[in-house]
């Protein structure tokens, strides 16, 4: 019954759990906002493994959550999946490696992410995330290479971003979980934009939440996987 052959969608999931659902909704609220979808047959196919990783809000992006995110690329396409997504910005410190390893289509939220920033015209960003992401640097080289300057929080900062992080992580998001990173983005005065480099923050807060211009990560890149997988090319 379903005739539009849309690419099958292989999430690496679960890092964490809420992130990854959100990202599904998104995609599907694309589908029936854009696509007109209503009966099953019109979504296309999506599995997500829920990945047991190791922590990597502050630590866990060495060789042993590589392997993981290997051994899920493998497992995904030995399932048929076709296109894959990791909604999760930690994990894209081994994006490379996920990239040379599969033989599948692998989204990039890293360059996704740096692209729409540059396409709304922001120059200077607050760039939210978990340490190891900032410690990484991943999102750097995207953002220079777009003539990008990037914020990064200071410490005391880092320290409730965070705990604001884990808050979604085990279900126990307050309204002062909301204020405290809504006071983080106040503190930097002279930004035209702020990114929410942890799939985790968007279920914290939202645009409407701010007056500077708001790049959610996660929804950026749901954009980019449902226009690919509507796009039908390998």
């Amino acid at each position: 019954m379903n005739t539009h052959h849309y690419l099958k969608i292989g999430v690496l999931g679960g890092m964490g759990p809420e992130a990854s659902a959100a990202f599904y909704l998104r995609v599907i609220k694309l589908f029936q906002r854009e696509m007109g979808a209503e009966h099953n047959y019109q979504y296309p196919e999506m599995l997500i493994h829920n990945i047991p990783s190791p922590d990597n809000v502050e630590a866990g992006v060495d060789d042993e959550l590589k392997q993981y995110l290997l051994n899920s690329v493998t497992l995904l396409e030995n399932a048929g999946m076709q296109l894959l997504a990791i909604p999760c910005n930690s994990a894209h410190i081994h994006i490379d490696s996920v990239i040379r390893h599969a033989n599948t289509v692998v989204m990039n939220i890293l360059e996704e992410t740096a692209r729409a920033v540059e396409l709304a015209g922001a120059h200077r960003i607050l760039l939210l995330g978990t340490t190891s992401t900032l410690k990484s640097g991943s999102y750097i080289p995207y953002l220079k290479r777009r003539r990008i300057e990037a914020i990064i929080p200071s410490i005391s900062h880092q320290a409730l971003i965070t705990q604001a992080i884990m808050s979604v992580c085990n279900g126990r998001i307050t309204d002062d979980t909301k204020q405290d990173i809504l006071g983080i983005i106040d503190s930097y005065p002279g930004i035209d934009g702020v990114v929410l480099g942890c799939t985790e923050i968007p279920l914290i807060v939202n645009q409407t939440d701010m007056p500077v211009r708001c790049f959610d990560t996660n929804e950026i890149l749901a954009r980019a996987t449902f226009e690919r997988c509507c796009s039908r090319t390998l």
